[in-house]
């Protein structure tokens, strides 16, 4: 089998088509209709199987079908394509020694919920802990003094007869790193306090990047289990049959929808292994290792994506673990539905259910039916880190920080994977969530997700770097921003706001084509009301001239004025150029 990947298309003379391929340094130059049909060539498939799917694509060739097959065989022959042997050689080659430094720490994320503390820390003793567990720390961001007492008593009464120690880091013990960690770095005192200080932001604000900095600080050199404290640690299987291992990207993940969430339970399929243990099974381990225990051989690459496939090898780790949600999918409102799967799309339609009171439910399942491994992590509630390699810190305050951390991480480690388990992990906020249904018009305003994509751009000369380099250049990609002047900043936003509202346009009119098609569904007129009012909505924001959209958007808002924006972005360069050292000075903090 062949595939057509990690090959530069450059315009050539007379409007032909420079192909160059990186790896093996290829080149050719081509006529533009061959490039055209290269570009759906990048599955692996035999040659002839890539004839008809050029064939179908491109109706023109089909009198050319014996010419495109030799063309393609060619190019092929050229060194164009990488075939499935060498693909499958690449990614198991590994001479990585025997990792023995295996061991784990689970880390509880926590705040003003005792109730639901309390469920997961019973939940916990129902299953054996892995060997490489060595301890579980709850960190507790409660903003209410009652909730701290009650967080501790739990805590105590759990840790009684606990087979590894239990340890509450309340607000004094947060201090305590804190204070160690200033100790040993003094000049970096600010970026601390910005990192993990929750007097820093105030009590009104969010921090839930900065309890998960603490878990990444007091896990230096291991690899961690982070838990959401609204889960129930019991993992279940994918509603739909299971499929083997893939590569593919997170909005290729499935879901499925129940009317209530006694129809959620009556539907899960609990697995009785622990979730932490199979989390860990994965976690730090290289591509070569994984990829033997779960496909049999070149064979086993039929049909995988060679673009996704390229830039990996057999010593690529896994350096972040996901898996699925199981009840609540953690979002803040239905939009998220609008990145599935044709498929999953419809089968939330076709139930008798309103759209938007199926939504509210919370009873829905979504993930991969089988694991999978991308390139960037995106949302889980509970998630696997490997913090024996460098990792970056997440944005201490607001939202949209592991969506953040997952881009981070891959600019960090552009060679590393992501692993998505194919169970789904159970997550029941004990708390009414039914207002996180609402189908609001898309729309796209200056914030956390503007600077993901911002920074998700890889420049051309990470390669061959380290991750302290990588890092450093992630810095100074931030200072640019918060020293850039106003006129030029605001410039550079509008661009990016346009092309992040042109690409949900497009989007948003692929699934309009698609509406006629599933018109006889019971929620076809709810989602195209919703497709149709938000590409109005879109439409609207692109046509519609803004000479200050960030300035706009502070001013509309409680968020901090420009200048106070800025400071926040010089402290977050700041804290990235730290970042490496903090780490190693959290090393040697006693917990």
């Amino acid at each position: 089998m062949w595939s057509f990947n990690g090959v530069r298309m450059l315009a050539g003379p007379a409007g032909s088509v420079v192909l160059h391929r990186t790896r093996g340094d290829r080149r050719l130059i081509v006529q533009p209709d061959v490039a055209e049909a290269l570009r759906l060539c990048a599955p692996f498939r035999s040659i002839q199987s890539h004839t008809r799917n050029i064939v179908e694509a491109i109706p023109d060739l089909k009198e050319h079908t014996a010419h495109t097959t030799q063309t393609l065989q060619n190019l092929a022959d050229a060194g164009l394509f990488e075939s499935s042997e060498d693909c499958w050689r690449r990614l198991t080659a590994s001479n990585l020694p025997s990792d023995s430094n295996m061991t784990a720490r689970i880390f509880v994320l926590t705040c003003d919920r005792p109730a639901a503390l309390n469920r997961l820390l019973s939940g916990l003793r129902e299953y054996p802990l892995p060997k490489a567990v060595e301890g579980i720390w709850i960190i507790d961001d409660s903003r209410q003094a009652e909730h701290l007492r009650e967080n501790a008593a739990i805590i105590n009464l759990q840790a009684e007869g606990a087979a590894v120690p239990v340890v509450h880091v309340d607000v004094s013990k947060r201090e305590d790193l804190i204070q160690h960690l200033k100790r040993a770095l003094p000049e970096q005192a600010e970026s601390i306090d910005w990192l993990i200080d929750r007097s820093h932001w105030g009590r009104r604000i969010a921090t839930y990047g900065q309890a998960r900095n603490v878990a990444l600080l007091l896990s230096v050199g291991k690899r961690a289990l982070v838990l959401d404290d609204d889960i129930v640690p019991q993992a279940i299987a994918p509603p739909r049959s299971g499929a083997t291992l893939r590569f593919r990207t997170p909005n290729e993940r499935e879901a499925m929808f129940y009317p209530s969430k006694a129809a959620l339970m009556q539907h899960a399929l609990p697995l009785a292994e622990s979730p932490l243990a199979m989390m860990l099974d994965s976690l730090g381990q290289p591509l070569a290792k994984l990829l033997t225990r779960h496909l049999s051989g070149h064979q086993a690459l039929s049909g995988f994506d060679g673009e996704l496939l390229d830039r990996h090898s057999g010593e690529s780790r896994v350096l972040l673990g996901q898996c699925g949600s199981w009840g609540d999918v953690g979002t803040s409102d239905g939009t998220w539905i609008f990145n599935l799967p044709k498929a999953s799309i419809k089968r939330l339609l076709d139930s008798d259910v309103p759209l938007i009171q199926q939504l509210s439910t919370a009873a829905q399942w979504m993930g991969y039916r089988g694991p999978v491994l991308t390139q960037y992590g995106t949302l889980s509630q509970m998630t696997g880190i490997d913090h024996r390699a460098l990792l970056p810190p997440y944005i201490p305050a607001g939202r949209g920080e592991d969506v953040l951390f997952g881009i981070l991480l891959q600019r960090l480690h552009p060679d590393s994977a992501v692993w998505n388990e194919s169970w789904a992990i159970r997550h029941e906020p004990m708390e009414d969530r039914a207002d996180r249904g609402a189908l609001t018009p898309l729309s796209v305003t200056p914030g956390t997700a503007l600077l993901a994509d911002w920074l998700g751009r890889e420049p051309q000369d990470q390669w061959g770097l380290s991750a302290e380099q990588r890092l450093r250049g992630i810095a100074e990609q931030v200072q640019r921003l918060a020293v850039m002047d106003a006129e030029p900043l605001e410039s550079l936003i509008r661009q990016e706001l346009v092309s992040k509202r042109s690409t949900l346009l497009n989007r948003c009119m692929e699934h309009l084509t698609q509406v006629e098609a599933i018109s006889d569904l019971p929620g076809a007129a709810d989602w195209q009301q919703f497709l149709e009012r938000s590409r109005d909505q879109l439409v609207t924001e692109i046509q519609t001239p803004e000479s200050q959209p960030l300035n706009d958007r502070l001013t509309a808002s409680s968020l901090p004025s420009l200048e106070a924006l800025r400071a926040h972005s010089q402290q977050f360069a700041n804290a990235l150029s730290g970042w490496s050292e903090i780490c190693e000075a959290a090393k040697n903090h006693p917990f």
